[in-house]
């Protein structure tokens, strides 16, 4: 199920995260030869292919395991990078990543850096260590040479509650069940996670670098209600907007992680965003890029990842899948690429 021995997780859509991403080409950017053509639409967006990387420290050391990431990267049309580095690294392996990423560029791949901890939600302290990595990786740019710059930035940042992080979203009950204290926790948690998207994004656009971000599917829908966030409309009066609606603004590229191995309930789970972000776009806003994403680690579920799915654990599957998602998905403008959850 990998592109190598050690590559643990695939993405697909026109998002992504971790190590297998597909992503939107812009205007400065070259498709590789034999990469998609561009489709009509707004924008005209070129349909292309992106991959996550959580084992950054063992790969940026190993010239031998970058030979074969690159190979496999070629196999694939791979178009984007996005590999994880931890706030201090910027510094602590300043080096290695540099050649890295410069080997990356030459091989015709974009590199984003990647960072993501639910922590960075609710603490405080851990917000600002996360901000101080968006600074490093502005410093880091400004030092190394242009061929060794990150692109952009993407956050992986759900708001679920996890073992030793419960009683703030309240998982598993829609927002109409929810206790009034449960409500008030679930809506500091959510505006926390708005407040550090916001910062990251402000931040990132000041440096003109781009910000991407993986997104749970279901904040439109869930068990049936929109997932939402008070907000102060222009007239003063105080709402409560689906935060998806409040997010998409922020990001140039908008990561939709779909969970499912069947490829018309991944696609579902991608259209309300794609379809959302091509009609603000319609109406003149930016386009947001939305992208898919499938989970190929093992351990998780055949329903869920494709590690695990009978018959569906090999990148044959994963990648024919991936091009069915997006055919699915071509009719919005704004769908723009496939991701792999991934672990090189």
């Amino acid at each position: 199920m990998a592109l190598h021995s050690k590559l643990k997780r695939f993405l697909t859509l026109a998002g992504g995260r971790v190590q297998n991403e597909q992503y939107q080409a812009t205007a400065d950017v070259k498709p590789k030869s034999g990469a998609p053509s561009a489709r009509g639409g707004i924008g005209n967006m070129l349909m292309l292919k992106g991959m996550w990387i959580w084992n950054t420290a063992q790969l940026i050391v190993d010239d031998a395991q970058i030979d074969r990431f690159i190979s496999s990267a070629s196999s694939i049309n791979l178009s984007d990078v996005y590999l994880y580095v931890a706030p201090q690294w910027y510094d602590e392996k300043g080096p290695d990543i540099a050649n890295f990423n410069t080997r990356m560029n030459a091989s015709g791949l974009r590199v984003w850096a990647l960072d993501g901890d639910v922590n960075y939600i609710d603490d405080p302290t851990a917000q600002e260590t996360f901000m101080d990595g968006l600074q490093g990786l502005v410093d880091f740019n400004n030092r190394v040479d242009f061929d060794a710059r990150f692109h952009g930035f993407q956050a992986d940042i759900e708001p679920q509650d996890i073992p030793g992080h419960e009683g703030y979203f309240h998982n598993d009950i829609p927002e109409s069940q929810l206790t009034a204290e449960e409500h008030t926790q679930r809506d500091t948690h959510m505006q926390n996670w708005l407040d550090v998207l916001t910062r990251a994004s402000t931040f990132l656009r000041s440096y003109e670098l781009s910000f991407g971000a993986a997104m749970v599917f279901w904040l439109h829908d869930y068990d049936g209600e929109p997932v939402t966030v008070p907000s102060q409309s222009s007239n003063g009066s105080i709402t409560q907007p689906c935060i998806m609606d409040l997010i998409m603004p922020l990001v140039d590229e908008y990561v939709v992680m779909s969970y499912n191995t069947d490829p018309a309930n991944a696609a579902s789970r991608v259209s309300q965003q794609a379809s959302f972000a091509s009609a603000q776009a319609q109406q003149g806003a930016k386009m947001v890029r939305v992208l898919g994403a499938v989970e190929t680690e093992q351990g998780v579920g055949g329903t869920v990842s494709y590690g695990d799915a009978p018959g569906k654990d090999s990148r044959g599957a994963v990648l024919e899948d991936m091009g069915t998602i997006e055919n699915m998905l071509q009719q919005y403008p704004a769908f723009s690429a496939s991701q792999t959850y991934a672990a090189v």
